[in-house]
């Protein structure tokens, strides 16, 4: 076994232990690392005027009083040529289920494959955009560090090959690697983007993974309006962000394979103390096996290894749980299009009192 296999296998041994459910001083541990990283990044937070954090919340308050316990099933479509059957299978398990779900694309994979992305439409599904290429870069594409020119071509260029495949113009926006900054919200704002679920509150990836900043760590779990100075702020936006959920560790189909269903079930209840909602994800890749598709050369090889059609059975698992507790899936814009509506009409009415 390399030796970078060993190296993470005893990473993820170290953390199974923390959250296994005999393991509550673990849980306490983690739960006091939450507590310090917050305390880290709370002046920048709490040094935001109230009036900016008013305008940011707009409307929301009134869709959690209305909502109860939503959740949105995410599927991320990286370029990875042989997971397109991967996305067929989840299709089937989506209907099965009778899941609605929100798939972001990548460009290449919309182009590549447009039937299956009509589909997913066809299938009453929400389309959004995963960056051009993500998945099949050995330097992958970077929103953090690319130029303001570089994330609209990106950002347009799958735009546009969503849009030829499936004959609608998608406003749903996830970020590669969930690498995101200010300047890839201006570029979402002029390609006319609705909603982003791409800044990754509360998350800390802690030796594996693709978080390793805390930049935006103290972000609200609730939905908000996008603050320009920054994405950890509540602003005034037109867009909409929807953080994917996270206690430290993402909610996502990696913790579920690597920790367990007992882990993300108390994850979830953690969660759950902050917002009503719950934001998942998941690849096709996870559900075929690794060398029947096309990998860069620095993939990861403990994620390769975890790479199986089993892995249904643990999804299964925990959306019968999701189900159990409550839990509905949504879409973004059925969620939040009366919050779009009501914002727009408080913004034209505050227009037409100044304009008098």
């Amino acid at each position: 076994m390399p030796a970078e296999l060993d190296d993470m296998q005893t990473k993820i041994d170290r953390v199974k232990a923390k959250t296994s459910n005999a393991s509550n001083k673990a849980k306490s541990e983690i739960d006091k690392k939450v507590e310090e990283l917050e305390k880290q990044n709370k002046h920048g937070a709490s040094s935001q005027p109230l009036s900016e954090q008013s305008k940011g919340s707009l409307g929301f308050h009134h869709i959690r009083a209305q909502t109860c316990l939503q959740w949105h099933f995410t599927i991320d479509v990286d370029w990875v040529p042989g997971s397109e059957v991967g996305l067929e299978s989840l299709l089937d398990f989506c209907d099965r289920w009778k899941l609605k779900a929100t798939i972001f694309f990548t460009g290449r994979f919309a182009e590549a494959y447009p039937d299956l992305v009509r589909d997913c439409l066809r299938r009453g599904h929400e389309l959004g955009t995963h960056g051009w290429e993500h998945g099949g870069l050995e330097h992958d594409e970077d929103f953090r560090s690319a130029s303001y020119d570089q994330q609209r071509a990106w950002i347009r260029l799958a735009t546009e090959a969503v849009e030829k495949a499936s004959g609608v113009r998608p406003v749903v926006f996830r970020a590669p690697s969930l690498w995101i900054s200010e300047t890839t919200l201006r570029a979402l704002e002029y390609e006319g983007y609705h909603y982003d679920s791409s800044v990754p509150a509360r998350r800390f990836d802690c030796g594996f993974g693709r978080v390793h900043y805390l930049k935006y760590f103290c972000a609200p779990s609730e939905p908000y309006r996008l603050s320009s100075s920054h994405l950890r702020l509540r602003g005034h936006s037109s867009i909409i962000e929807i953080p994917p959920s996270a206690f430290l560790f993402p909610t996502n189909m990696a913790t579920l394979r690597v920790l367990g269903l007992p882990a993300m079930k108390w994850m979830v209840r953690r969660i759950s103390q902050r917002t009503s909602r719950v934001v998942f994800y998941c690849h096709p890749y996870e559900f075929m096996h690794a060398h029947r598709q096309s990998f860069p050369r620095n993939m990861s090889k403990w994620n390769m290894q975890g790479m199986r059609p089993e892995n249904f059975s643990l999804l299964d698992a925990f959306v019968e749980y999701m189900v159990r507790q409550g839990y509905s899936t949504t879409l973004f814009a059925d969620s939040f299009s009366k919050a779009r509506n009501s914002s727009y009409e408080a913004r034209a009415r505050g227009y037409a009192t100044s304009a008098r």
